[in-house]
């Protein structure tokens, strides 16, 4: 009589089992396309029997357990975050490329209607409105530099406004963390559900920062900046600084971390605000410097309309710093284009300062070697465009590595619609056996207690 009893708890214990995979299959199957979701796993253990005589008291749920690879789940972190470095490259660096326009559209352009101008002004230098021309002309060719001076360097605004918004949002994480690394502590019915969440955070700030990741004893995890400031410390987390003033700095601690910051979303921002921005404007302000040093000498050496010995065509930069953003007509120049110096002897219809000013054209400039203005124009443009697509190349291949970890994660990980319907089959049939046995034994016992009576 027990052992009948014995073998219905059996049955019952063992549709309760299968019950439970099958509701492990159906929340796996919901998640399917939840982002940072581990396929959950039903974990079962045979009851061992109570005496010699007993088969065993069938089978009973062990543990509900999420499917995670702590090593795919660090080197994933690692290439996220080269990824997202080269992407932040890409992306602003593809901005400056097209603020500084098309090939033959932009200042090479500019440039050439500039030679043009004087070499028109050569075939007859007593002409007023060919004198006009080279002073608009000039005027356009600074506007040039000044425009693409003005937007570059809005650029850098931009990237240090998102800058400013990649350490709100690590600070953000880092809070959030904080509070799961408390709820995991406490251990309760939803810690996978929290670990879920807790491998998106590490995720995404694997993409914003270059980050190290300690696993705790108590399940949490303590976050640091690759260079060993904190971030996250158990329940505790250590918000990022900015500076108020002027472009963002980061400090940590009190310690300015912005120069130790090189991985990352923040780390390629970095990069283009403080390194590739300003050696771009370094080289138009030395393209300018140049250009308006070259002219200008060759401009004083001649004689203008008056028979007066040539001034300046360009106000002369100070220095090389800023010249490109200052690039400007001479004031004097502006006000009266008869001081313009077309002849190289003082007569009136002499063309031969003209005749060299155009030719300016092909000489080399200063600070170029052998290159001329269009050369070095040219050399510059390429460059940028070489960082541009250089970046996106990388990103590229990255995003290739990324996916492949993706890949082997979510075989680990991820939920597979084929895996799951097996399983699925499996826990139903072993439920409907189970079933079929509970039914036996319940006959059983009805026949039983049809003989006592």
């Amino acid at each position: 009589m027990s052992g009948l009893f014995e073998s219905l708890s059996t049955a019952s214990n063992s549709l309760l089992a299968q019950r439970m995979g099958l509701d492990v299959v159906g929340q796996n199957i919901a998640n399917i396309n939840t982002p940072g979701y581990s396929r959950r796993s039903l974990v079962l253990a045979e009851v061992p029997p109570t005496d010699s005589l007993s088969a065993g008291g069938g089978v009973s749920v062990v543990e509900v357990r999420a499917l995670r690879d702590a090593l795919v789940e660090a080197r994933l972190r690692r290439a996220q975050g080269g990824t997202a470095y080269d992407s932040a490259l890409a992306e602003e660096l593809g901005s400056v490329e097209a603020s500084i326009g098309m090939p033959g559209a932009s200042i090479d352009a500019e440039l050439t209607r500039f030679f043009d101008a004087f070499a028109e002004l050569a075939v007859d230098p007593t002409s007023a409105a060919a004198r006009d021309e080279v002073v608009r002309q000039g005027s356009a060719l600074s506007s040039a530099f000044r425009s693409i001076v003005d937007q570059v360097t809005n650029i850098r605004g931009d990237v240090d406004t998102s800058i400013r918004s990649s350490v709100d949002e690590v600070n953000r994480l880092a809070a959030e963390m904080a509070n799961l690394n408390v709820e995991i502590a406490m251990n309760g019915n939803n810690v996978e559900t929290i670990r879920d969440r807790q491998n998106t955070i590490l995720s995404r700030l694997g993409e914003l920062a270059d980050v190290a990741v300690l696993a705790r004893t108590d399940g949490g995890v303590d976050v640091t900046l690759s260079t060993g400031e904190p971030l996250v410390l158990g329940d505790t987390a250590y918000p990022l600084a900015l500076s108020a003033n002027g472009f963002t700095s980061i400090q940590a601690g009190g310690v300015d971390v912005t120069a130790s910051l090189s991985g990352g979303r923040i780390g390629g921002l970095l990069h283009v605000r403080d390194t590739m921005i300003p050696g771009y404007l370094g080289q138009l302000d030395q393209m300018a410097f140049d250009i308006a040093t070259t002219v200008n000498g060759m401009h004083a050496s001649g004689f203008d309309a008056y028979g007066v010995a040539g001034g300046n065509f360009f106000a002369p930069p100070a220095s090389v710093a800023q010249a490109a953003g200052n690039l400007s007509v001479d004031a004097a120049l502006l006000a009266d284009s008869g001081r313009l110096a077309a002849s190289a002897t003082g007569a009136s219809g002499d063309n031969a300062n003209a005749r060299a000013l155009a030719a300016l054209r092909d000489g080399p400039i200063p600070s170029g070697g052998t290159r001329t203005p269009f050369d070095t124009w040219g050399q510059f443009a390429y460059g940028v465009g070489s960082d541009a697509a250089n970046a996106r190349s990388a990103a590229s291949s990255h995003g290739d590595i990324v996916t492949q970890l993706q890949q082997l994660r979510a075989q680990v990980s991820g939920v597979s619609y084929d895996e799951e319907a097996a399983h699925m089959m499996r826990y139903q049939r072993a439920y409907e056996a189970n079933a079929r046995y509970f039914q036996t034994i319940v006959s059983t016992l009805d026949v039983l207690m049809d003989m006592v009576q």
